[in-house]
């Protein structure tokens, strides 16, 4: 898989962060980055998977469904659905995220835009709405 965030803003800004790095938050931004991706670009079997990690605690979705859904996701015959459902299997795993794995999540997420999108469309304008978010958490 190609690396899309290699020469990013984002990248330079996830490298430099890491002594303030708040996995959790980054965590729950991912989450929200996967949701927007959805509605964009909307899977019905991801349906329950991100109603589960969006909210765990009223849903009525289990980790075990959430998890086997996003399973069946990841072997499924279309790329960028497969790639949106290891970026959510990555989150559902871990509940605080380190830099290098929200780097692995994004790259998923990024892998997922170039499937309906040139990289001139999205590279850029993803990049930047990342590193607003993340500096947000950064910087408190």
């Amino acid at each position: 898989m190609k690396n899309w965030i290699a020469n990013t803003k984002l990248n330079t800004l996830l490298e430099d962060a890491s002594r303030n790095f708040d996995g959790e938050q980054v965590r729950r931004l991912l989450i929200e980055y996967c949701e927007k991706y959805q509605e964009i670009y909307p899977f019905e079997i991801l349906e329950k998977p991100l109603e589960y990690l969006t909210k765990s605690e009223s849903s009525e979705i289990s980790y075990e469904t959430a998890h086997t859904e996003l399973s069946i996701a990841a072997g499924e015959y279309c790329f960028s659905l497969n790639e949106i459902a290891e970026a959510l299997l990555e989150l559902i795993d871990t509940k605080s995220l380190t830099a290098e794995q929200a780097k692995k999540v994004i790259n998923h997420i990024f892998e997922a835009y170039s499937c309906n999108e040139s990289p001139e469309e999205f590279i850029e304008r993803e990049d930047t709405y990342l590193c607003e978010k993340i500096y947000s958490i950064i910087t408190g």
